[in-house]
């Protein structure tokens, strides 16, 4: 079982510099789990007794509203703790979760997360420094999704998507804006007709950026 756990933990650079110091009680712990795209899930306001680290894929957080609706609040992938908040608090899940691709994970007993917590000082600094990365990414999705339209929050996606050479398809831009897959295709369409991006095979390009800019401040 050790053997599994330590070759996950190394095929992964992010998820070896978080464990690299864990003390041995701790990797004896931990299991391996893989899961196929839609089979890994945790429920709002489900209570859960493992915490997980992510190795391989990547996991959509979303929350569920009495509506029906859902938002999602971030896509996470290799090197992101699962639970890791609610088993620190004692708590309910505060958000779903689903895989959208097979995942890895490793898993861990609450309790032997909060004891690795305890005795790994370094460990407790990159779990801080990660738990306050995911505050500042959501503090920015709620600015996108209270403030800005349908199109702005597109028109910025693929905006930073550009910049940072990055490609972005319509499944991915789903699990970036607060809006509907059909609202979607409206907002490309119209950005499409006006010279700005480009769809080809369902991967948009963006081939104007000062008109799309332009786009977005119209829209304020």
């Amino acid at each position: 079982m050790i053997d599994k756990v330590l070759e996950a933990i190394s095929s992964n650079g992010q998820v070896y510099e978080l464990v690299k110091t864990a003390p041995l009680q701790t990797l004896e712990q931990m299991t391996v789990e893989q899961q196929e795209t839609g089979e890994f899930q945790l429920f709002q306001g489900q209570h859960y007794h493992s915490t997980y680290i992510l190795v391989k894929g990547r996991v959509k957080v979303y929350l569920n509203g009495h509506n029906g609706k859902s938002v999602v609040l971030d896509i996470y992938g290799p090197g992101m703790f699962l639970g890791e908040q609610e088993a620190i608090i004692h708590e309910a899940y505060s958000a779903s979760i689903i895989n959208i691709t097979p995942v890895t994970l490793l898993k861990l007993p609450n309790d032997a997360f909060r004891e690795w917590t305890s005795r790994d000082h370094r460990f407790a600094n990159d779990l801080i420094s990660n738990l306050s990365t995911q505050i500042f990414q959501l503090t920015k999705r709620v600015e996108r999704y209270s403030l800005y339209s349908a199109l702005q929050q597109i028109g910025l996606i693929l905006m930073q998507a550009s910049q940072e050479h990055k490609l972005l398809t319509r499944e991915q831009l789903t699990y970036e804006v607060d809006t509907s897959y059909r609202n979607i295709n409206r907002v490309l369409k119209q950005l499409t007709d006006l010279g700005a991006v480009e769809v080809q095979r369902s991967v948009i390009k963006v081939i104007d950026s000062v008109k799309l800019q332009t786009i977005i401040k119209s829209e304020g």
